[in-house]
């Protein structure tokens, strides 16, 4: 009869416990929307287009990983096709460094971009919002200043005001946490 009462007991916090698990799984995380946003996938620059002496540069330019895009001369760009979703704002997030004075214009859509180096930089981590006009936005980097090379790395484009999700581990802290006050709340008899 112990034995039996047990399990009523217990039937319930499995089933919690089973609903919580199923909630995380189904909770799945939202991914970049961009192909090799780091240049490391070979053929060199998978995903990407490249204007005449674009390309991929390797050694001591990326800012992670073993590659990074390289615009070297005035209006020389690297480009790619992005799936998105008419009328929707997007956030691009990208690492740039400059070996001189030189400027970087990004174009998302009908959105220009720039961003004037002063002076040999390391990487600095660049951001703006563009909104999509269909559903596909071409995103372009390019340098507008000259015969400077600019190092592009660790790029992403995501919607707007939608960060990356955890994949549910909040969700299962947060019910783990519930089924332990329960738990409290049942052996201080409240």
């Amino acid at each position: 009869m112990l034995l039996f009462q047990g399990m009523r007991t217990l039937r319930p916090i499995l089933i919690a416990l089973t609903a919580v698990a199923a909630v995380s799984l189904a909770y799945p995380a939202k991914a970049n929307l961009i192909t090799n946003p780091g240049f490391e996938d070979l053929p060199e620059g998978t995903g990407w287009s490249f204007t005449s002496n674009a390309g991929v540069a390797g050694g001591s330019a990326p800012h992670s990983g073993v590659r990074a895009g390289d615009v070297f001369r005035n209006h020389d760009s690297i480009s790619q096709s992005v799936a998105t979703t008419s009328g929707t704002t997007y956030t691009i997030d990208f690492f740039a460094k400059c070996g001189d004075s030189g400027n970087l214009a990004v174009t998302f859509g009908g959105t220009v971009f720039n961003h004037l180096f002063s002076q040999s930089s390391g990487y600095i981590e660049l951001t703006f919002n563009a909104t999509a006009a269909s559903a596909n936005t071409n995103l372009s980097f390019s340098e507008t200043s000259g015969n400077i090379d600019i190092f592009i790395d660790d790029i992403s484009v995501n919607p707007a005001g939608v960060g990356v999700p955890d994949g549910g581990t909040t969700v299962s802290l947060l019910g783990c946490a519930l089924l332990g006050l329960a738990g409290l709340r049942r052996k201080l008899g409240c």
